[in-house]
C-alpha cells in the first residue's frame, strides 16, 4: 500500500514540476514582450522526447523531456525573418551525462556568424542545451547567474547563465530574469 502513495506523490510530483515549468515559460513571454521579444516557434515548447520502446536512460530523447526550450527573437526580426541574435530560455530537467543535476534555468544569448534568413528552421531547440552540457562541461561551468561564454564549432557566440529552478519564485524573479537577458542582448555586438 505505501509503495503505490509513493508512485503516486511520484507521478503528481513530475505533473507538477511540468505545469509550473511551463508556467514559468508563459511568465517569461509576457516579460519578455514587454521589450518587443516573441517566441520564435510560437506556442511550441521545444523538447526532445521518444515513444520508442527501445530507448534507454542514457540518450537524448526520451519519454520523459530532458529539457523545455524557448527561443526568442525580436517581433521585428520575425516579422522579417532575419536575425543575427536571438535570446533563449532553456528548463533543464536532467541530462544523461550527469545524474545528480538540479533541474535548473539556463538563460542566454546567441550570436550568429552570418544573418539567419530562415530564423523558424534554422534555429534549434537543443542549442542552448547542446552549449551548456555537451560542448562545455556543465561541472567546469559558472553557475548561480554568473555569465558564460563560449564560442561553438558552428562559431556562433554563447552568452549564458544558470540558476537552479527553485531559485525562481513569483512573477518578479521572473521579471529580473527576462530583463537581464535583454541587458545582455543589448549589450552583445554582432561579429565582434
Amino acid at each position: 500500500m505505501e509503495t503505490n502513495k509513493t508512485l503516486i506523490y511520484s507521478i503528481k510530483n513530475v505533473m507538477q514540476l511540468i505545469n509550473n515549468s511551463i508556467l514559468m515559460l508563459r511568465d517569461m513571454d509576457k516579460a519578455l514582450s514587454k521589450y518587443s521579444f516573441e517566441p520564435i516557434n510560437g506556442n511550441a515548447i521545444g523538447t526532445e522526447t521518444s515513444k520508442n520502446i527501445l530507448q534507454t536512460p542514457k540518450q537524448t530523447a526520451t519519454f520523459f523531456p530532458q529539457y523545455m526550450a524557448r527561443p526568442y527573437a525580436l517581433k521585428s526580426d520575425i516579422d522579417e525573418q532575419q536575425t543575427n541574435k536571438i535570446l533563449f530560455i532553456n528548463i533543464q530537467f536532467f541530462h544523461p551525462d550527469y545524474n545528480e543535476l538540479t533541474p535548473t534555468l539556463i538563460s542566454g544569448v546567441i550570436v550568429s556568424p552570418r544573418p539567419m534568413t530562415d530564423i523558424k528552421n534554422e534555429v534549434k531547440n537543443w542549442w542552448l542545451k547542446n552549449i551548456a552540457f555537451e560542448i562545455s562541461n556543465y561541472e567546469d561551468i559558472k553557475k548561480n547567474g554568473d555569465i558564460n561564454e563560449v564560442t561553438d564549432e558552428g562559431n556562433y557566440k554563447n552568452i549564458f547563465w544558470c540558476k537552479d529552478l527553485t531559485l525562481f519564485e513569483g512573477q518578479e524573479s521572473i521579471n529580473e530574469e527576462a530583463e537581464k537577458l535583454v541587458k545582455v542582448f543589448n549589450n552583445t555586438l554582432v561579429n565582434a
